[in-house]
């Protein structure tokens, strides 16, 4: 834990994709289900994985302003398009929609709701996410997760990493960036928050890294628990982190 006045944070901000919301595995069941009853052979993790990075990449022209603002479920159909084409998989405009909806069921990791409800307490609660307002709203009621708000980057004009979007979540709460501390078990997100003035807290959620460390770097990725000074408070899971801002 870094040397910080806690005391001083009013309000949490939440990533909740891939930190509250186990989106791979959601999607791999959706995928495994839906290819089985059509008889279709497929790699569902794999499917899974290209679906969620390829939204990502087609958020970047987005994010820099370089094409037309689009929010996560404009840019999960057109990323599903793509990794159809791959798979040689066709499905009609209707299909492709109703599958899209998936991303609005996502389950949330165990101790994840129960924790973040204890910190309520304490703190204004809120997410902070990439994935549309929509996603984050009907998640949140598919697992039984209240906020007390849920900004989402499709109203703020910028993405994260953006500072930008930190800051205006900072704003709209009505506080300095000091004021408000970024939890997420992403390391960049929170590097990026850090840059824009806000407090950092690393939860460890290892099922997501072990999806995003097995995708980019191989089966045998080493994923590392931050080191205790690398962000204010670190955290071994959502029970530990709870413990840690509620001392």
């Amino acid at each position: 834990m870094s040397n910080f006045n806690l005391g001083d944070v009013k309000a949490l901000a939440w990533d909740v994709g891939g930190t509250v919301f186990d989106w791979h595995h959601t999607i791999k069941e959706e995928i495994t289900t839906l290819a089985a009853s059509q008889s279709r052979e497929i790699d569902a993790a794999a499917f899974a994985n290209k679906w969620r990075f390829k939204m990502f990449e087609l958020l970047q022209p987005v994010r820099k302003h370089e094409g037309p603002w689009k929010n996560a479920d404009q840019l999960h159909l057109e990323a599903l398009d793509i990794v159809l084409s791959e798979y040689d998989w066709a499905m009609t405009l209707n299909e492709r929609e109703q599958l899209n909806t998936v991303w609005h069921r996502l389950n949330s990791w165990p101790d994840a709701a129960a924790n973040i409800e204890k910190l309520r307490s304490r703190f204004q609660v809120t997410v902070l996410t990439v994935l549309s307002w929509q996603i984050a709203v009907s998640c949140s009621k598919h697992n039984n997760i209240s906020w007390d708000g849920i900004l989402s980057c499709e109203f703020l004009g910028h993405y994260k990493p953006d500072a930008e979007a930190y800051q205006k979540a900072a704003t709209l709460l009505g506080i300095r960036p000091d004021q408000l501390m970024m939890c997420a078990t992403h390391k960049n997100d929170l590097e990026s928050a850090a840059a824009a003035g806000l407090r950092t807290s690393y939860v460890h959620v290892p099922e997501e890294h072990d999806v995003v460390s097995k995708h980019f770097f191989g089966a045998d990725a080493n994923v590392k628990i931050p080191s205790e000074d690398q962000f204010d408070i670190v955290a071994l899971d959502f029970s530990d982190l709870s413990g840690k801002l509620l001392a």
